[in-house]
């Protein structure tokens, strides 16, 4: 029967530290170990271990190296569990190592992919988001599509969140023409992750400014345009850049002609 102290490193102390412990031997260099590593195995001054025994310590003092670290990790933030490997892989080649620390994290609810994808979805839709930007930052933060799937986005409060930036985005492109504020207003809300369905109900809304509001602003930017071109072109051809800029703006042909005729003395139109 083989004796209790069986192998070929004998330890000479036992050091307890807050963090560690360290191993003294007779015929070895010391070993510094984790707590975790020293509680696994009955450890005494006098008792000779194996190699085996000491890479089966050393093995439970990387794990928990890589334990705090990844624990320090997720008490700054919150890790989906590709993201945390991803952070965890950068520390530890050791796959096996690396998802028994993930696993472990689940297992105390510091990991969740699904309650982290909720909070995520939640925290999106007070930003305003819409769904197609909603699940692309999913994606990003790591959540699996499998989970993603699981996901539902109602059509009423898409098109209730969208609503609410009218306001905003009709003021930030007040200063174009209806037609191509409109146009911008689409753009931004696909932008925002909207579907083009709702976009489209969404611009539905917009209201065009006042006659005389939408006046002053042909005006205006017709005496912009015709100082940018007067240097270059006079007479017909003047007056056509001048309308094809207009009409580029997202004036109307007819509104465009009336302030045409009433700022100038020839009619080529």
């Amino acid at each position: 029967m083989p004796s209790v102290n069986a192998g070929k490193y004998q330890i000479k102390s036992i050091k307890v530290y807050k963090d560690h412990v360290t191993l003294s031997f007779l015929k070895r260099e010391k070993l510094q170990i984790s707590k975790e590593a020293y509680l696994s195995s009955y450890l005494y001054e006098g008792k000779s271990i194996s190699q085996k025994d000491i890479e089966k310590l050393e093995e439970i003092t990387a794990s928990s190296k890589l334990l705090n670290y990844a624990l320090s990790l997720v008490n700054k933030r919150r890790y989906s569990e590709r993201k945390l490997y991803d952070k965890l892989k950068a520390k530890e080649e050791d796959k096996k190592a690396i998802w028994a620390v993930i696993n472990k994290l689940k297992c105390n609810g510091l990991v969740d992919d699904e309650a982290y994808m909720l909070d995520l979805i939640n925290w999106d839709d007070q930003r305003k988001f819409g769904k197609n930007k909603i699940i692309k930052h999913l994606k990003d933060q790591g959540i699996p599509e499998q989970i993603i799937s699981k996901a539902r986005f109602s059509s009423s409060n898409e098109l209730k969140k969208a609503k609410t930036l009218l306001p905003k985005l009709d003021k930030k492109y007040s200063r174009y023409a209806y037609e191509i504020k409109k146009k911008h207003i689409y753009s931004a809300l696909i932008s925002q992750g909207y579907d083009i369905d709702i976009a489209r109900q969404v611009i539905g809304d917009t209201k065009r400014d006042q006659s005389k509001k939408e006046k002053e602003k042909l005006v205006n930017d017709y005496q912009k345009i015709k100082r940018h071109y007067m240097n270059k072109y006079e007479g017909y051809e003047l007056k056509k850049r001048i309308y094809a800029a207009l009409a580029n703006k997202g004036y109307r042909g007819n509104e465009i002609k009336t302030v045409l005729e009433d700022y100038d003395n020839e009619n080529d139109f």
